[in-house]
């Protein structure tokens, strides 16, 4: 379920690239529920396939998209200075401004908060914390699903955050066991602690997999 940042000059060095592809065609609104022949005729061949997601390099950005029955059914963009997704063709006038951080406090206060690991996560990959929104009704009730890898200060400063209050109340096997996932109430800590925080990545679908407890 990660949104994974890879090394651009990686990517770089096989598949085929689309050189008049343009982020906005490919990360749009309107490319969910597209073929993935009718994708890659505009990104060409991805270059990395791993379970049912397609990672692009277009225009220098990394756009993944999710594979389902041979359609597109979400797609997420690693964000930087150079990269900043435009949610205005999935959300409409729900979507952050132009120049605006993406953070969970352009979408207001009722997101929901999970994460694949808090305490005692070990050296094999980072680990990743969700914010997820589901849009109003006016706008298709599309999903979006906030990334924050547990890498930069603000991120991992967050993360500790919630996590110690949550162990502090509830003890060390409600965060190993990942129960906060299942379990709503430290969510207003979550909110607090990332309100500000910029997103890693963004992934915008219908009914995306949520991170499960043990």
């Amino acid at each position: 379920m990660h949104f994974r940042v890879l090394a651009i000059g990686l990517l770089m060095a096989g598949g085929n690239i689309a050189q008049a592809a343009t982020v906005q065609d490919v990360f749009n609104g309107k490319m969910l529920g597209k073929s993935q022949a009718h994708l890659e005729s505009i990104t060409g061949a991805p270059q990395e396939s791993y379970g049912d997601d397609r990672v692009f390099e277009v225009q220098g950005c990394l756009i993944t998209a999710t594979i389902k029955s041979g359609k597109v059914s979400a797609l997420s963009m690693d964000a930087s200075e150079a990269c900043q997704p435009d949610l205005a063709s999935f959300i409409g006038e729900y979507a952050p401004k132009p120049g605006q951080k993406l953070t969970p406090a352009a979408f207001g206060p009722d997101l929901t908060y999970t994460a694949d690991c808090l305490t005692d996560c070990g050296n094999a990959a980072d680990p990743w914390v969700y914010a997820s929104w589901t849009a109003p009704r006016a706008a298709g009730g599309m999903e979006v699903m906030l990334g924050f890898v547990q890498a930069g200060d603000e991120a991992l400063d967050a993360a500790e955050r919630w996590a110690s209050q949550m162990e502090k109340a509830e003890g060390q096997d409600y965060l190993l066991k990942n129960k906060f996932n299942c379990d709503a109430r430290y969510n207003d800590v979550a909110e607090a602690a990332f309100r500000n925080v910029a997103a890693t990545s963004v992934k915008v679908g219908f009914d995306l997999p949520k991170e499960p407890c043990r």
